[in-house]
């Protein structure tokens, strides 16, 4: 009887899963979105005319499926179909791209432009070309992302200064300046666990 399965993934996927889930084999159950999604699939394969043969390219990866809790012998499962796979690679993949969505919202700015909160994501996921190329997440950005225009600078009124206050100004614009950036970084660190704690929360009946 089997109980290990190794579910073919691509490497961001296996990465996103990684981060939420535990790089532990997976216990599968319907407590949270994942388990969910693939009860219901594969005790429901599709199997047939439905032209997802190339799905297993780019699954390069393995995402491991404990199957302690899947009466796979109840629903005469004995191995997975093109479109299993297809369809919970592509709901991942969706997630993942959803959350990017969230950061270039909340974080791009004049001073911060969409590169940087790619890059960013990017690396807090650990994500790198060979797994996913910048230029794909980017043009899922600017297919899917509307911004709002960014609020134009005040003009800064020319005032005469001296030497003295024009050196503390500086020093307190450069503190400003790192401020800014640890402050950024926080915000970061909250979305992260906040985006972590609803992945974790079942979905809705």
């Amino acid at each position: 009887m089997l109980k290990i399965l190794d579910f073919p993934v691509k490497p961001h996927v296996r990465k996103y899963l990684d981060l939420h889930l535990g790089t532990e084999p997976y216990v599968l159950s319907s407590a949270d979105r994942f388990g969910k999604l693939l009860f219901h699939l594969m005790r429901r394969q599709i199997k047939g005319k439905l032209h997802h043969a190339g799905s297993r390219e780019g699954c390069t990866s393995n995402f491991k499926l404990d199957l302690r809790n899947f009466p796979a012998y109840q629903y005469g499962f004995d191995e997975l179909t093109d479109y299993t796979i297809f369809q919970f690679n592509d709901y991942v993949d969706e997630l993942l791209k959803e959350e990017l969505y969230t950061w270039i919202r909340q974080f791009v700015t004049r001073r911060t432009g969409i590169k940087r909160v790619i890059i960013d994501f990017m690396a807090g996921y650990d994500l790198r070309e060979e797994d996913i190329q910048y230029e794909t997440l980017r043009k899922a950005v600017q297919r899917n992302v509307s911004l709002p225009p960014l609020k134009k600078k005040r003009e800064k009124s020319v005032v005469n200064l001296s030497l003295k206050t024009g050196d503390l100004s500086q020093k307190t614009g450069d503190l400003s300046l790192k401020t800014g950036d640890l402050s950024r970084s926080a915000q970061l660190v909250s979305l992260r666990q906040q985006l972590m704690k609803e992945a974790q929360s079942p979905l809705p009946q």
